[in-house]
């Protein structure tokens, strides 16, 4: 199997033991553009949360020949208070980066009583791709 050979985590996972699945993973990969500069809040008392949007596209011929162009939008928070600061002033609209971390689902209820879905990605791994000279 290709993927055995390229990742030894879908190695342990493709051959399981005894019939069962050893581990089960939630995390997603992406590599894109930012999409707004990285923002910062406080939302509990001395941890700063950090958040930023990346895009990602496909293209798809439809019937008729014709390319369309779909754009995902997936939004990243970092809770990682060693990092922030640095994700704070570097990652800016229009730079490409690659990062990696488990999804999350939770809902709210916003200001006009709605309740609300969301869909993030909380960063563990990140990697600027953009030349410095690139994204300033």
């Amino acid at each position: 199997m290709l993927l055995t050979r390229l990742n030894p985590v879908a190695k342990r996972i493709a051959t399981p033991a005894l019939g069962s699945v050893r581990t089960l993973i939630n995390k997603a990969t992406i590599v894109g553009r930012v999409g707004n500069d990285a923002e910062s809040s406080t939302p509990i008392a001395d941890r700063t949360v950090v958040h930023f949007s990346v895009a990602t596209s496909e293209n798809r011929k439809d019937a008729e020949g014709n390319i369309i162009k779909t754009t995902h939008w997936h939004r990243i928070v970092s809770w990682d208070q060693k990092r922030n600061p640095y994700l704070k002033d570097r990652v800016k609209k229009g730079d490409l980066v690659f990062v990696e971390g488990p999804v999350h689902y939770r809902s709210y209820t916003a200001k006009d009583g709605t309740e609300k879905q969301l869909t993030e990605i909380s960063l563990k791994t990140f990697q600027a791709l953009s030349p410095k000279s690139e994204s300033q």
